[in-house]
């Protein structure tokens, strides 16, 4: 209600859950990786149903060249992917891209075929990028805000544990893609807090966040 008084239009996107391995063998880093490419396709086809409102019924009259994409924890890994796993040769190679449900590469199949899935920002509660050589000079704007004592997400680099007994992969946690995006020079700003998981959400109020993130005078961490 807050954004929306504010003239924001804000929408929550639905994403295919669930990873393979559970609970016999236990995932792996194959099925993690999976997982998070099958959640960017199913969001990249909901940021074209956008373009494609825009395009017709105009029924949001959305701005197309603002479109910022939040998430937190899961969803916040899910839009650090968006923004910075944008080639299909940062693919690890294990990923079979025609398996069943894998299709499309990096734009997917999930729907609205034919518009674009470009975003402006992206704002990270608790994520994780696949690997910070990823981003690279000119890469699109990111807000991070994580606690040092997540015990799920790194805060920096490390190794990501499912429900604290599958070791999964090791991924750069909002520290890591900071000092990244600092020394790339892309636009940033980074909330630090001591506290873990999803309870940094209430550590500060988010309207005021992200509404004086970008705002004249630069990130007021």
């Amino acid at each position: 209600i807050a954004f929306a008084k504010k003239g924001y239009v804000c929408a929550s996107i639905n994403y295919r859950l669930g990873i393979q391995g559970i609970p016999f063998p236990g995932p792996d880093s194959t099925d993690a990786i999976e997982e998070v490419l099958r959640a960017v396709q199913d969001t990249k086809a909901a940021v074209r149903y956008f373009y494609k409102d825009r395009a017709t019924s105009n029924t949001f009259r959305i701005d197309t060249s603002r479109i910022y994409l939040l998430g937190c924890s899961a969803g916040a890994i899910t839009a650090v992917q968006y923004a910075f796993l944008d080639k299909p040769s940062e693919l690890p190679p294990l990923i079979d891209t025609t398996a069943q449900g894998m299709t499309g590469g990096l734009e997917g199949v999930s729907g609205n075929p034919g518009y674009s899935s470009k975003i402006h920002a992206v704002v990270s509660l608790a994520g994780a990028l696949g690997d910070t050589s990823w981003m690279q000079p000119g890469d699109m704007p990111i807000l991070s805000m994580h606690g040092t004592s997540d015990g799920t997400v790194p805060y920096g680099s490390d190794v990501i544990v499912l429900t604290g007994q599958w070791p999964l992969l090791e991924v750069d946690g909002s520290q890591s893609i900071h000092r990244r995006a600092q020394n790339l020079g892309i636009e940033n700003c980074f909330y630090s807090t001591s506290m873990g998981g999803m309870w940094i959400i209430f550590q500060m109020p988010l309207t005021w966040i992200l509404l004086s993130a970008w705002s004249p005078g630069g990130c007021r961490a």
